[in-house]
């Protein structure tokens, strides 16, 4: 079985995880956040603490340094490996995060090709926005119809697609039925109230700072060009603004706190659009809910 336990950030995925590990034998548990994978980012992350007993047990946690790239491609390749080599020795799995294109990507049939992205290639250095924009209309005009003209970037990355593949970005797209590529996948969706849900993020936000945030942030400064995604993530990128004196931080805190509520927000819409979940509004709920999942498998 692979129970994924999805919702917003501070719903208590990571609580949900501690409570249900032990009812199973050995279960893998697969990250599914997209800031957790970075290595030293931890208080901003809320990544599980490496003194927990569990911290072993992840999957997909700290996987890279904050100057390094990690792609959807590439958590997709690796979550499969890891659930496959699970599935044959018949080891169950969790997966828990937030970030709900990482787990559409792992569990559903997208499809990713791997090309070299060069935006800035010579090769199209000489080609202007218009002329590019007219190859692509020859060479995909579906693509070319939901790219703005001026997006060079998008545009010269539908191009290679098809250069390199001889397939369109929008064949690719919809040869892909949406359908799970595994069996017996559970999804619980952790949903609390609201107001219980934005008192959770500002508590979470104050107790980052108290815990040595600021320090966090100075340390990664010092030891790493961090990448553009890892200066980019919510928490880390006001502390930069408060340590380079663009805001007080008391302003760092309370941009945090209005940035994630609305980040929040964002991921709920996702879930309950792109999946089939269970919703649940408190971790007790869900846990029950896994344990009757759990005792019908048994049977």
């Amino acid at each position: 079985m692979i129970i994924v336990i999805m919702g917003p950030t501070a719903s208590g995925k990571s609580s949900l995880v501690e409570k249900i590990y032990s009812k199973y034998n050995h279960p893998l548990v697969i990250n599914a956040d997209a800031f957790q994978i970075y290595k030293e980012m931890n208080i901003g992350t809320a990544k599980i603490d490496s003194d927990s007993p569990l911290f072993n047990s992840y999957a997909l946690l700290d996987k890279k340094r904050p100057d390094e790239t990690y792609s959807v491609y590439e958590y997709q390749r690796d979550f499969r490996e890891l659930v496959n080599k699970a599935i044959k020795s018949h080891r169950d799995v969790i997966v828990v995060g937030g970030t709900g294109l990482y787990i559409r990507a792992a569990l559903f049939d997208y499809t990713f090709l791997e090309v070299s992205k060069n935006a800035n290639s010579e090769m199209y250095n000489d080609i202007s926005d218009e002329e590019l924009y007219e190859k692509l209309l020859d060479c995909d005009p579906e693509a070319a119809n939901k790219i703005h003209p001026n997006n060079r970037k998008r545009v010269i990355r539908a191009l290679e697609i098809f250069n390199e593949s001889g397939q369109t970005k929008s064949g690719i797209i919809s040869g892909q039925k949406h359908e799970l590529v595994y069996d017996d996948v559970r999804f619980v969706f952790l949903n609390p109230k609201r107001d219980e849900l934005y008192f959770r993020i500002d508590k979470r936000v104050d107790e980052m700072f108290s815990s040595g945030l600021v320090e966090e942030v100075i340390h990664l400064l010092n030891k790493y060009n961090l990448s553009d995604t890892a200066k980019a993530a919510i928490g880390y990128k006001e502390t930069i603004d408060y340590l380079q004196e663009k805001t007080s931080l008391e302003e760092a805190k309370e941009i945090i706190k209005k940035r994630t509520r609305n980040y929040a927000k964002r991921q709920i819409t996702f879930f309950k659009n792109q999946f089939e979940t269970i919703k649940c509004a408190t971790i007790e709920e869900a846990e029950n809910l896994i344990e009757t999942w759990r005792n019908k498998n048994d049977k």
